[in-house]
């Protein structure tokens, strides 16, 4: 991933984690936005940024309405983007692609995602889902509110996973009603050739957010044997950089469900065990080994 989108995801997150979302007062806003009343209806004050804004040449790209919640998305031009969330108190978050120079870049390009209002954990409640395009993947970021007009951010767990990862989707992997947040993650540093390991994280619902820890049994039972598939296909058509790839998603899934660095590691010797390699790529599956053996990180020199 780019140090642009990372710093964009940052920023995203930190947003969402503090001052625009709290409780508090809002803060002045830093990118086009009309300064809305607090205490009065949301959906005529939705109204009233809207026709500031086209009046700015900004176009309306989505609009939801619940009870809770007016969210408003709008374009201008190819990159600027800019999303509106107003409750009974106001404004309760701004976010903006650029900051307020429409130079530098902010938090990209959001919007809000399709369907923006979900009940994600099945309390009768819709919340927000804001989506940030134009990465590798989709970011999702997921807004709360209360009877007050509050909003928080639901926290997730996606960056303690991988810099720069984030939540692309939710989805019920275990069929128990519970929708968990997928998390997409991928190595192309630890790739043999153009075949870069991936392997997709599902984030439990916990505490009004998802957490790594604990991912379903049945998923990772249904990963584990779509990678004894893939590997064992590669395997057959001898295709060495496809079965380094899926050694190195074996060893991930190790990881990321708690097992040990050596057993890891020996899940990867397993997983190419017998494949013929040519000098350069044992040098190269070497390198690759020592990075899973020193806790996924690069060993020193």
């Amino acid at each position: 991933m780019s140090a642009k989108h990372d710093a964009a995801i940052g920023a995203l997150r930190a947003l969402l984690s503090i001052g625009l979302l709290g409780c508090g007062p809002v803060a002045e806003p830093v990118g086009p936005e009309a300064y809305l009343r607090v205490g009065v209806t949301p959906s005529e004050e939705a109204a009233a940024l809207r026709e500031r804004l086209e009046a700015s040449g900004w176009e309306l790209t989505r609009e939801v309405e619940t009870e809770r919640f007016v969210a408003v998305a709008f374009a201008r031009g190819e990159s600027e983007r800019a999303v509106r969330v107003i409750t009974q108190r106001g404004v309760v978050a701004a976010l903006d692609s650029h900051e307020a120079d429409g130079v530098r870049e902010r938090h990209g390009l959001v919007t809000l995602a399709d369907p923006a209002a979900r009940d994600l954990d099945g309390d009768d409640r819709e919340e927000l889902v804001v989506l940030r395009e134009g990465g590798p993947t989709p970011c999702l970021a997921v807004l709360r509110f209360d009877d007050r007009g509050g909003v928080r951010a639901a926290a997730d767990d996606a960056a303690s996973l991988r810099e720069g990862a984030c939540v692309a989707r939710f989805e019920d992997v275990d069929r128990d009603g519970t929708l968990e947040a997928i998390v997409p993650l991928s190595w192309p540093e630890l790739a043999l050739d153009d075949d870069a390991p991936a392997i997709e994280v599902a984030l439990v619902a916990r505490e009004g957010g998802w957490h790594a820890d604990g991912m379903p049994a049945v998923y990772v039972e249904r990963v584990r044997a779509g990678q004894a598939e893939a590997l064992a296909a590669a395997r057959e058509h001898h295709d060495v950089s496809a079965a380094a790839a899926r050694a190195v998603e074996i060893a991930a899934l190790a990881h990321l469900t708690g097992a040990a660095v050596a057993a890891q590691v020996e899940r990867f010797d397993a997983a190419l065990s017998g494949v013929v390699l040519t000098d350069a790529q044992r040098d190269r599956v070497a390198e690759i080994r020592a990075v899973i053996g020193a806790g996924w990180r690069e060993p020193e020199p």
